[in-house]
């Protein structure tokens, strides 16, 4: 079911970028920063962090302090402790947005609680796939009865992901 939602989205990501002319790459470029800025920022996070010197590393934000941040690399899951004066400005301002916390950075949770949390993320990917799935069959509907249950779905939808998402920062 993953497999085929993935394929799904792949297909379709890539309908639109065809479909793309520069002038829609930059108003999508803008459409994403302002969606960044009207988003929640809550822990853990994946994102990619840029240093000063250009190199980039994709990561999953655990916590950060006024000074430091703290992170798993996804490529391994090693976690680090990493100062945010070494981050470029864009970066450091994305990682600035997120809550600080108090004191010490935490230390690595047990792996039942890792375990735990892995299975939410699934969930929170399989939720995006079907939301994914519910925009092609939105967008490809002249029926306006089943654009509305397909809204409502989506929104029922949106609604249990950020519980989801709630309870992964809970357990953080």
């Amino acid at each position: 079911m993953i497999f085929m939602g993935l394929t799904m989205y792949l297909g379709y990501a890539l309908y639109e970028r065809s479909q793309l002319v520069d002038d829609d790459v930059a108003e999508q470029r803008d459409d994403d920063v302002s969606e960044q800025k009207g988003r929640a920022f809550s822990l853990p996070d994946d994102m990619t962090i840029v240093r000063k010197d250009g190199s980039s590393l994709e990561i999953r934000l655990k916590s950060r302090t006024v000074t430091e941040i703290h992170f798993e690399r996804i490529s391994d899951g090693e976690t680090f402790q990493f100062s945010i004066n070494q981050l470029d400005e864009t970066t450091r301002e994305l990682v600035e947005q997120y809550p600080a916390t108090m004191g010490s950075i935490p230390s690595r949770t047990s792996a039942v609680e890792d375990n735990y949390v892995q299975q939410l993320r699934v969930a929170i990917a399989r939720i995006d796939a079907d939301l994914r799935d519910m925009e092609i069959k939105y967008a490809a509907s002249l029926s306006k009865t089943e654009r509305r249950t397909l809204r409502n779905k989506a929104e029922e939808m949106n609604a249990d992901r950020l519980e989801l998402e709630a309870k992964i920062a809970d357990r953080q």
